[in-house]
């Protein structure tokens, strides 16, 4: 049987100018959207980095010219396969001291707990009485100096596989009257993207992103001076 050749059909003309500006304007405006919406998402990551959840549990707030910051600093882990907890308690109470000092308070840090404490060591009878003691040594310091007290504590770290994925402080307005708090906040750091997102960003300005504790410290001074529990002029 013999083949059969179909004849090629002669090829268009090429499209006009005007054709290829409308094709190119239109996948540059494709682009345009794609970018716009990358550079959201990322504005969006970068904000949920960080979050303060507070609430207002009395009429007491910050006055006068000092401020005590208690730390609770956490239990110290001697279990080897619970790895290094990476907590930063200390480091943002530090900071939180630092900041008021830079707004003109006098700053008195104190530790609510012993030694013996924080390592589990009060089975026997002389660390026991350390403790006891450490503890009423404590209490009679912030009743005698009368100054308000801002409690800073671990309130828990979430963990993805071994690494530390969100961590969450609490910060607690005391009257040293009666050590009752009257405003409570959470703050939660998330680790992840948003921090990438955060590097890039500050290195865009030749600098390096603040560490989370000074972070969480001006979300603290921030949400205190929101909910009226620290005066608007201690403005540094």
């Amino acid at each position: 049987m013999p083949l059969e050749f179909k004849p090629r059909p002669p090829p268009g003309p090429p499209p006009s100018g005007r054709g290829l500006l409308h094709s190119l304007t239109r996948k540059l405006m494709i682009l345009a959207v794609l970018a716009a919406v990358l550079v959201l998402w990322a504005g969006w990551q970068y904000s949920q980095r960080q979050s303060a959840d507070s609430k207002m549990l009395g009429e007491y707030g910050i006055g006068g010219d000092a401020v005590t910051v208690l730390l609770v600093e956490p239990d110290v882990s001697l279990d080897i396969e619970a790895g290094l907890r990476r907590d930063y308690t200390a480091q943002l109470a530090r900071a939180l001291g630092q900041r008021l000092e830079q707004l003109g308070y006098r700053v008195r840090p104190l530790s609510a707990r012993s030694e013996q404490e924080r390592f589990g060591e009060t089975s026997q009878l002389r660390d026991r009485r350390a403790a006891i003691e450490h503890q009423t040594q404590t209490l009679q310091s912030l009743r005698e100096t009368a100054a308000p007290v801002l409690r800073v504590s671990l309130d828990g770290l979430d963990y993805d596989g071994r690494s530390v994925s969100q961590h969450r402080y609490k910060v607690e307005l005391l009257d040293p009257r009666s050590l009752e708090p009257s405003w409570q906040a959470v703050l939660t750091w998330r680790e992840g993207r948003s921090q990438s997102i955060a590097l890039l960003w500050h290195l865009r300005q030749n600098r390096l992103p603040p560490p989370l504790w000074d972070s969480l410290a001006e979300l603290a001074l921030e949400r205190l001076r929101e909910d009226g529990k620290l005066p608007a002029s201690a403005i540094h």
